[in-house]
């Protein structure tokens, strides 16, 4: 059997290419969204809007303290 601690062991190491980079930043990268996205986007955004306005109209006729 071989002694391993006299033995030369290669390390080579052999590193994969380089990833194509992503820039966040590039409009050209960047898919525009779908239609129904942004029906949908709009539709959360009214909510939010109609929520804080029944909670304002809720806070306005609390009887005072």
């Amino acid at each position: 059997m071989r002694n391993l601690s006299q033995a030369r062991v290669r390390a080579e190491r052999h590193e994969d290419p380089p990833e194509p980079s992503f820039d966040p930043y590039n409009p050209y990268e960047i898919d525009p969204p779908a239609p129904l996205q942004i029906f949908t986007r709009v539709g959360v955004l009214l909510m939010i809007a109609l929520a804080f306005g029944l909670v304002a109209e809720l806070l306005v006729r609390l009887p005072p303290h």
